[in-house]
């Protein structure tokens, strides 16, 4: 009676194990459904109107995917007493919950990134980062070789006779078919995964020498400005670590024919540059670091730009003059800054970076830079300035962003 029990204990355990493994595996797909469609910056430019939601859902699962963890680690220790002679799942289960808490932290750390200084965010992305490109696949590969459905195709296949004894080699069927079937989804789940790992692993290798983009960066403007001596090289050493290029609108062509940059609004002086005019405009250069929203960072770029406040200050503010609007050449983006806001020292129209046009991509040629505020104040290719007596209401901040986008000082 007491080993009827014992094994029905046992059955009941493994049925409950396995409904917790199910549920953990559909929240994970989930999660990893809308991380990448964060990732995307194809979803961002097709549907940015929802992209915080989907955050927001993807902030919930990881949420919810701690709870069948809690519900399980009580256990795990009678769960590794049943695996005692399968060192194999044994090291697949430390490897699998090593994934997802790794995951886990990282996420409650990106999720609250605002409250710490960047240096943490930019730790945290890179453990999320690494966790996905070579977690995610190895997660998917187990969940995938121990479903079901899965395991019913390595079985379809002629079973021998009773009488002829089975021996485990190339010439066996159950070897063969299961062995060709894991390492297929292997190979396939591996390369589906291999470009986005690829381009991950290589924002961290040095860049080679003379192979930097052209200094046109993209544009079709003449002439190039001239770099400043501490532009070029730059001052900073070189910016470290890589931008992430996100856009709402597609890149807009920009010209000579089309260039013009304005000061308007509430200012006594209107002000208004084709290319060649703007180029002329005396330049200062400045070291500072450029901090994403999403968690990630770049440091010690060197900018080369007109200083803002010297932009309003030649247009002459009216006394009714209370924020400043900026305007993107893509006839889209929008966001504004307060007076005081706008007279900050590094907040800089930028034209170059180490020595560079600002490439299309990156919000180039000119593009607002705010580095004491997060990036979706700056505002990429900048056409026109706009003094303003009443606040608005930027572009993602219509959408959700916090209209406090100031970066937490160490």
């Amino acid at each position: 009676m007491n080993v009827k029990l014992f094994f029905q204990r046992n059955l009941n355990f493994g049925k409950r194990l396995a409904r917790l493994h199910h549920s953990n595996a559909i929240l994970f797909f989930v999660l990893t459904l809308t991380g990448f469609i964060l990732f995307s910056t194809s979803f961002r430019s097709l549907f940015p109107a929802v992209r915080v939601m989907v955050r927001d859902v993807h902030i919930w699962i990881g949420f919810i995917l701690c709870l069948p963890l809690l519900y399980y680690l009580p256990k795990m220790a009678k769960h590794l007493s049943t695996l005692k002679k399968r060192k194999q799942n044994r090291y697949n289960l430390y490897l699998v919950l090593t994934i997802l808490l790794l995951l886990i932290v990282s996420g409650v750390f990106l999720t609250i990134h605002r409250q710490f200084p960047p240096q943490v965010s930019t730790a945290a992305l890179f453990i999320h980062d690494f966790a996905t490109w070579f977690g995610v696949p190895y997660v998917l590969y187990h969940s995938v070789t121990r479903s079901m459905w899965f395991k019913k195709l390595e079985k379809k296949q002629t079973v021998p006779s009773k009488q002829d004894p089975i021996e485990i080699d190339e010439r066996n069927p159950l070897y063969t078919r299961r062995s060709f079937l894991r390492m297929t989804s292997a190979a396939l789940i591996f390369l589906a995964f291999l470009p986005v790992i690829s381009r991950w692993f290589k924002s961290f290798m040095p860049a080679a020498s003379g192979g930097g983009p052209a200094l046109n960066g993209g544009n079709d403007l003449k002439p190039l400005p001239s770099p400043n001596a501490s532009s070029s090289p730059p001052v900073g050493g070189g910016r470290k670590g890589e931008f992430r290029y996100y856009t709402v609108t597609e890149i807009p062509k920009i010209t000579n024919e089309n260039f013009r940059f304005t000061v308007d609004g509430l200012v006594k002086t209107k002000q208004s540059y084709n290319w060649e005019e703007f180029v002329k405009m005396h330049r200062d250069v400045q070291v500072s670091d450029f901090h994403c929203v999403t968690g990630w960072s770049v440091y010690d770029v060197t900018w080369e730009g007109i200083p803002l406040k010297k932009i309003l200050e030649q247009a002459e503010l009216k006394e009714s003059a209370k924020y400043v609007k900026f305007y993107s050449a893509d006839g889209v983006y929008t966001d504004t800054l307060t007076i005081k806001q706008a007279m900050m020292e590094d907040a800089m129209v930028a034209v170059l970076i180490d020595g560079k046009l600002i490439d299309q991509k990156n919000g180039g040629p000119v593009r607002l830079i705010v580095p004491k505020m997060y990036a979706y104040k700056s505002v990429k290719w900048l056409s026109r300035i706009e003094v303003i007596s009443h606040s608005h209401t930027g572009y993602w901040e219509e959408r959700g962003y916090s209209k406090d986008a100031w970066v937490k000082s160490i």
